[in-house]
């Protein structure tokens, strides 16, 4: 398999987990082949980055996003009349109904499994090469090597959170059977802590440094109950501790609620994010998202360029009489107390933005000022065609009066206004320059405090616990406001119930919601428009394609 560049390992990827090939030498795709295709170290960098960049595709780019959020109870994806029922995938996802013909769950395998594929290449590729002859050093080889093994560990965890018992890949040369949990946790842990010490303390953009490999090892940690049965918390609780201790180099907690979204707009970076994905307009663009939250009409009171697709966001808050849903779970938006600067409209300002959600009558850019709205409403074109567009906290079918009401509210009873919409990574304007230009943070030290905290709670230091939380909460308040919002000050408000709903805030659209609602054991309740689950649903089935192409594979999830 080394043999080929990386232009072909994504069709190869293909082959070995979905079409099952044994044996990945018999048939060349392309003439170029790793004896000539690396002639610099332009090449080999070349090389190296593509599987990062997939990896931002992986994260962040839809099906492992959608299996992860869409699945709990914060986002949705409403049928909005003749557009979004895409047929009923997320009908489906959002009532815990699926199945293992699902394209997103056959994506949540392939797409790690490319990833993996990827770094095997490479990894294998690299230990070949005479590094000095290309200009660069035996460190630089082992650096190379050890990013890769990361972020292949990284890929893996995708895996094992979503379907446990799973195949283990290092070469690429031949089909595989599953591995239990424990294995598969053990082979993640292994290559995280073997690969740790050798990366830097301080790395490029969008590459790994040992904060950042720590940090999947307490991730890894903080879910190993769940995963394999075993307790891991206390080594969860140290590894993270130690990160914000600054054992595996100097990072704080932003003071701005923004700052952690907003590296990449500008020269300053975030001292709070870990880990990131880099994006540059027409080169690499943190795309997906805006096109699945954004409105058609959104390019008119953002300036950007494009519409998007008008399908996901958050669960609604209120029912159709306008009264506040009494489910425990859900209700993103109004789990923000108003005091909270996150809470705003989004707004675009003359130093930068406010706001982390689009709620209300939509207004147009300001082009005259190049920040903020004009009076002019922005119109509707489905539903609302012709006629001031104004989201709503709610889902049903307001357009059509008595007879859309008595529908309900349901994931097939949206509008093209229903919901409220998420900019939390913002989307600023194209004009300045700005509009896809964001990095997207992987991992923030703000998650460590939170592993801390939770670890404490699970300890009965419900104290402690509050000082770590309070330590991230207090940017997000007016000075005069914190008093009344402090964990630390009013401990009895830090319950199992408003830790759970504390994580959903600060985690919001992160991708953590579905792990997070399992390892507190929320995920099978009720929300909007979901009833309590009657069956496990905590692990995916295994995708029916890859059991299909792969004899040696067994379908393990209970229930399927």
């Amino acid at each position: 398999m080394t043999k080929y560049i990386y232009k072909i390992i994504l069709f190869l990827g293909l082959i070995v987990f979905v079409a099952g090939c044994t044996d990945l030498t018999e048939e060349p795709y392309s003439d170029i082949t790793s004896d000539n295709y690396y002639q610099d170290k332009n090449s080999i960098i070349a090389a190296l980055i593509r599987p990062f960049e997939h990896g931002h595709w992986c994260g962040w780019d839809g099906d492992r996003w959608i299996l992860q959020e869409l699945s709990s109870d914060q986002f949705v994806w409403t049928q909005k009349g003749r557009h979004g029922y895409d047929g009923g995938n997320w009908i489906r996802l959002h009532r815990h109904e699926w199945t293992p013909e699902e394209g997103s769950i056959n994506g949540g395998w392939v797409g790690p499994y490319q990833g993996i594929v990827q770094c095997n290449t490479f990894i294998a590729d690299f230990q070949k090469l005479d590094y000095p002859s290309f200009g660069l050093t035996e460190e630089d080889k082992a650096d190379h090597i050890g990013q890769l093994r990361t972020l292949r560990a990284w890929y893996y965890l995708f895996l094992i959170d979503f379907f446990r018992n799973i195949p283990i890949s290092t070469d690429n040369s031949t089909i595989l059977g599953q591995s239990t949990p424990q294995q598969v946790f053990e082979f993640i842990e292994s290559e995280l802590k073997e690969s740790l010490p050798g990366l830097p303390l301080i790395a490029k953009t969008g590459r790994f440094n040992q904060a950042a490999a720590a940090a999947l090892l307490a991730r890894l940690y903080l879910n190993a109950e769940v995963w394999t049965e075993n307790d891991r918390y206390a080594d969860a609780k140290k590894i993270a501790q130690d990160i914000i201790d600054g054992v595996y180099g100097n990072f704080s907690l932003d003071p701005d609620y923004r700052g952690p979204f907003c590296d990449g707009l500008t020269e300053r970076r975030s001292p709070e994010n870990i880990w990131v994905f880099p994006h540059a307009r027409n080169i690499y663009e943190f795309g997906w998202m805006y096109d699945a939250f954004m409105h058609y009409q959104a390019k008119y009171s953002l300036d950007n360029p494009r519409g998007g697709w008008n399908g996901i966001h958050l669960s609604p808050s209120r029912d159709l009489s306008g009264n506040l849903y009494t489910y425990k779970l859900g209700g993103p938006y109004e789990k923000f107390s108003d005091d909270d600067f996150r809470k705003q409209p989004f707004r675009t300002t003359l130093t930068g933005y406010e706001g982390f959600f689009l709620i209300g009558q939509q207004y147009a850019f300001d082009y005259s000022k190049g920040y903020g709205f004009t009076e002019e409403k922005i119109l509707g074109t489905e539903e609302w065609n012709n006629q001031p567009l104004h989201y709503v906290d709610q889902v049903g079918r307001f357009s059509e009066g008595a007879e859309g009401l008595a529908k309900g509210s349901h994931v097939e009873t949206g509008e093209e206004n229903s919901g409220v919409r998420f900019i939390k990574f913002p989307w600023l304007p194209e004009s300045k320059g700005l509009f896809m230009n964001n990095y997207v943070a992987e991992i923030r030290l703000s998650e460590m405090y939170y592993i801390v905290a939770e670890c404490l709670f699970r300890e009965s230091d419900v104290a402690g616990a509050a000082k770590m939380l309070d330590a991230v909460r207090k940017r997000n308040f007016p000075s005069d406001k914190w008093a009344a919002h402090s964990y630390e000050l009013n401990l009895s408000k830090l319950t199992e119930d408003e830790f759970v709903d504390e994580l959903g805030r600060e985690f919001l659209g992160e991708r953590h919601r579905r792990t997070d609602l399992i390892r507190w054991n929320r995920f099978g309740e009720e929300w909007w428009d979901k009833p309590k689950d009657n069956r496990d649903n905590t692990v995916y089935p295994i995708p029916a394609r890859a059991l299909n192409a792969n004899p040696l594979l067994k379908q393990t999830t209970p229930g399927f």
